[in-house]
């Protein structure tokens, strides 16, 4: 499972592919040939791929619901990531984050990146909505959001809270799962 979007390569990280990055990050590099950052895997994301390890061998159905990688399409960098913090809940909403390296920023690709993923989120039968949250001081996670049919529902102090609909997501001819 893998998408592509008229700029970007996104892959679901697996199981392996979690492992390599805990364990030796310069392995991943070397495997897609791509030049080492030394600013990815991020922190937050070396927290976080643990608790999704243990998640997918306890349930192979949660790939496509924790993190994925984002490369250029000709698969010459590492963008960043993206992904949900989970498979649905009860009430059929899931949590999106993402994160593009500094070098890669101010480009549009967070836009795109999420553009595509919600597409592909919203293919899924039990999604019905998508949550993300960033930063009051987060003018550019902001944007990205509400440049994708995101609306403002909340804040708790400093971190405003956003959601979109899978019945208001109108869903683009573009999106291509390879």
């Amino acid at each position: 499972m893998e998408l592509k979007t008229d700029r970007l390569h996104m892959i679901p990280i697996t199981i392996d592919l979690s492992q390599m990055l805990m364990k030796n990050s310069l392995a991943f590099y070397y495997k897609y040939q791509l030049p080492w950052n030394k600013n990815w895997p991020h922190d937050g994301l070396k927290a976080l791929l643990p608790i999704y390890v243990e998640k997918l061998e306890n349930d192979e159905s949660e790939l496509g619901f924790g993190p994925w990688i984002m490369m250029d399409i000709a698969g010459e960098h590492v963008v960043g990531d993206i992904g949900f913090k989970g498979k649905p809940n009860e009430e059929g909403t899931i949590e999106i984050g993402y994160h593009v390296v500094a070098s890669e920023r101010n480009q549009g690709y967070a836009s795109e990146a999420v553009d595509h993923l919600c597409s592909w989120a919203f293919t899924q039968p039990d999604v019905k909505g998508i949550e993300a949250q960033c930063d009051k001081g987060n003018i550019a996670s902001q944007k990205v959001l509400i440049n994708n049919g995101f609306n403002h529902t909340g804040r708790n102090r400093d971190i405003l809270m956003f959601k979109k609909e899978k019945s208001a997501h109108k869903s683009k001819d573009h999106f291509k799962e390879v």
